[in-house]
């Protein structure tokens, strides 16, 4: 008997656990004015979007709000949400033999699952979101680490990994926080004029460099200084060495100032299966080029004309660069102990063909109509094929599955004079068709290249511990 009312006490706090997050649902709608008012969390009719709770699941200081932590653990309870109760990975979605450290994966197909249950999240999707941090006032800008944008910031659960030890959940920023260029203009004379090329075909010119260019782009430190550009920094797709990862680094410092949290925090080094290794996050293009055997993180496309691999996707430092195996002015050196990272495109979008089910992205159709739906890009495939793919993926690819609902972020969220600027995010990984490309999400989902020297939207990720947290509780 006491067993039965005991299982009827957990049904009960299992429809109240869900009957709160439908109520903070529908709290969470807002009409196209409330979204001028930077409600940008739900924009689209068809991504349906749980908030955890209200509140911030960090307190200035780094307390735990103990309500928002076991709402959180409630949901992560659920057992289509824990990745222990998965069998061990054994194939890529492509039927390629998994090869790696094994471990359990929840992705966010499945958290969307949990939000829109079959057979509506086929054309539905579902996503849920937290606020980590309680946010800090009047600390805007560059002199403040742009903390006041950095802690209003609402953070999407997008995969959870474990093994025997670790229980690791990823989160990727909702919106961009913050402008950034990803890197500087400088050149060295002795490479004017070389005739370089793609990274697998080094007879083709890509362009000449110009000689003895002066580095004109700044980092934070020299913004707030007065002082001029600094030239260590180089027209080059290198994140380990970008002006992007230096700022977010710094943004990082203010963030731990406040906030004393790094126990609940895991760096990509410690990791379960070690995902975010070069050696993991390789893949081969249309054409069947590997470098698996270099250590190359490399997830390969095919698209329009263009051969693209977007490599620098490890973050261990054992990726090579696009200029004969190396980078021709900096060094790769490993950002595996960042606890702040921009995604890579591996991550995101796209694994590579070997790995990926489809050569394909999903994006938002109109990104100006909240009942806008999703497109799908295809190319060089019949399209009977790729409506094949939709009814089975859902539109989601990257090892993270994301669809083009989880990618879009609102275009005026930084709330800049219109422009590029305001519609791209950088990600991590280069682009292997120029030395100074760098791949990056528009605001309805897609992919671009972009140059290093431009600005673009700052969205980081990070990965918190559940197995230190539940010890907190």
């Amino acid at each position: 008997m006491k067993r039965f009312v005991s299982i009827l006490v957990g049904i009960a706090i299992t429809y109240l656990v869900i009957f709160t997050m439908v109520l903070a649902v529908n709290s969470a709608r807002g009409s196209e004015s409330e979204l001028a008012n930077r409600d940008f969390i739900t924009f689209f009719n068809y991504y349906n979007v749980i908030r955890v709770s209200d509140y911030p699941l960090f307190r200035v200081g780094g307390d735990v709000n103990e309500y928002v932590l076991e709402s959180l653990i409630s949901i992560l309870n659920y057992p289509s949400l824990n990745p222990m109760m998965r069998e061990k990975k054994v194939y890529w979605p492509t039927g390629l033999v998994f090869e790696y450290s094994s471990y359990t994966a929840i992705t966010a197909a499945d958290f969307s699952d949990f939000v829109v249950p079959k057979p509506k999240n086929m054309n539905h999707s579902g996503a849920i979101i937290i606020q980590l941090f309680e946010t800090v006032p009047d600390k805007y800008g560059v002199d403040n680490g742009h903390l006041s944008e950095f802690t209003s910031q609402w953070w999407q659960l997008v995969y959870r990994s474990s093994d025997d030890g670790n229980d690791v959940l990823t989160l990727w920023m909702v919106q961009p926080y913050r402008l950034t260029p990803f890197n500087g203009t400088r050149y060295d004379t002795h490479l004017g004029h070389m005739n370089e090329g793609f990274f697998c075909f080094p007879d083709i010119a890509w362009h000449n460099i110009p000689e003895s260019s002066i580095n004109t782009i700044l980092c934070d430190t020299k913004v707030i200084y007065g002082l001029p550009a600094c030239n260590s920094y180089f027209f080059e797709g290198n994140f380990s060495a970008s002006i992007a990862r230096s700022n977010l680094l710094r943004d990082a410092e203010s963030l731990f100032k406040y906030f004393d949290i790094e126990q609940y925090l895991v760096a990509p080094y410690n990791l379960p299966g070690q995902w975010q290794s070069s050696l993991y996050q390789t893949g081969t293009n249309i054409a069947g080029y590997n470098y698996v055997n270099e250590g190359l993180g490399a997830a390969g496309l095919i698209w329009g004309s263009h051969l693209h691999f977007n490599i620098v996707n490890g973050k261990d430092g054992l990726s090579v660069g696009p200029y004969y195996g190396h980078w021709p002015h900096t060094v790769i050196e490993p950002t595996h102990y960042d606890l702040l990272w921009l995604p890579s495109d591996f991550e995101v979008r796209s694994m590579g063909h070997n790995k990926d089910r489809a050569f394909f992205q999903t994006f938002i159709a109109d990104a100006r109509v909240p009942s806008s739906g999703l497109r799908w890009n295809y190319r060089h495939h019949r399209e009977e094929d790729w409506r094949y793919e939709a009814d089975t993926s859902g539109g989601r690819s990257g090892l993270w599955q994301l669809n083009g609902f989880d990618r879009a972020f609102c275009d005026n969220s930084l709330e800049v004079a219109s422009g590029w600027e305001s519609r791209l995010v950088w990600l991590r990984s280069a682009n292997s068709n120029s030395i100074g490309n760098v791949n990056m999400v528009y605001f309805t989902g897609n992919r671009y290249g972009y140059g290093v020297h431009q600005l673009a939207g700052m969205r980081p990720a990070l990965h918190l511990s559940i197995s230190q947290l539940r010890r907190h509780t």
